[in-house]
């Protein structure tokens, strides 16, 4: 079941665009503000058990419905699953974003291109002052941006089942949020960083394998990065590696190349058919249900 539920997901994902216009978190983030507000004082708020509250709360509240639609007909329960599936992807098309940075700079506009490169995800990533700059560091969110929008909520999909693919999006999500102390935002980096550390090494595996295996692992300053080094810079340095040897870099932006960009893309949308590929393999082999 979790196998189709996948496929049919990403079906809706890449056939039906307007689907990433339903997916917005205002309601969220409403709610963030209020309970983290009402909670104002609590010696544990600005901290992981703070964090975990806020988001254990959603995730609690679409078991309780699961749980109920389970007790009538489990037909109910795969639906529902398979809308939270569908709305926790994304939230935002990553081709889509990717294409209007490309067509920015086609145009020879880079402002635009840096404005639309600041959809990619976090904002403070997107520092660059030149082109050639911008099109590595929208190459860089990418390989990034594929196991925050997608692979990793598919991987807690398979674990916990949408309750997984809640709480995954949600980690991302609460990083986002203003108005909190430093304290709390720290506690959220730490748990994004600890649900995304097994996708994101299975995402690296993924990256190996549709693209250049040993330039891959070249990337690695030990095999201790495996386990020790920070996820999202795992990802940059073997999804880099994965592509070279695709395109050359250049040092001056005339004119403008945009290969690196096209590989990323190309490599994730590779990457993802190794890991519906590999999920098949094991779901015949009995290992996933």
């Amino acid at each position: 079941m979790n196998l189709i539920s996948i496929l049919l997901a990403l079906a809706v994902e890449f056939f039906y665009k307007p689907v990433s216009d339903l997916r917005r978190f205002d309601w969220f983030d409403r709610y963030h503000e209020t309970l983290y507000h009402k909670l104002e004082g609590q010696p544990l708020r600005d901290g992981p058990v703070g964090v975990i509250l806020l988001i254990g709360l959603v995730a609690l509240a679409v078991w309780i419905v699961l749980a109920a639609l389970g007790a009538l007909t489990g037909l109910l329960a795969f639906l529902l699953g398979l809308v939270v599936l569908i709305f926790t992807l994304g939230p935002r098309d990553l081709d889509e974003d990717v294409q209007h940075v490309l067509t920015a700079l086609e145009r020879d506009d880079p402002e635009a291109a840096a404005l639309c490169a600041r959809q990619l995800g976090d904002e403070t990533e997107i520092t660059a002052e030149s082109t050639v700059e911008l099109v590595q560091q929208v190459r860089d969110r990418i390989l990034v941006e594929a196991n925050t929008r997608m692979f990793g909520v598919l991987f807690w999909f398979l674990i916990l089942g949408p309750i997984g693919a809640v709480l995954f999006r949600l980690s991302c999500h609460v990083r986002q949020q203003a108005s909190v102390t430093d304290e709390y935002r720290n506690a959220t980096y730490d748990l994004y960083q600890i649900l995304a550390w097994i996708p994101a090494r299975l995402t690296v595996l993924c990256y190996a394998l549709a693209g250049n295996f040993v330039d891959t692992l070249s990337r690695w300053q030990s095999p201790a990065d495996i386990w020790q080094r920070d996820s999202d810079a795992f990802l940059i340095e073997s999804g880099t590696g994965a592509i070279a040897g695709e395109y050359q870099e250049i040092e001056e932006a005339t004119p403008v190349d945009t290969a690196p960009i096209q590989h990323a893309l190309g490599l994730v949308k590779r990457a993802l058919v190794v890991w519906v590929v590999l999920l098949a393999l094991l779901t015949l082999m009995g290992l996933i249900f």
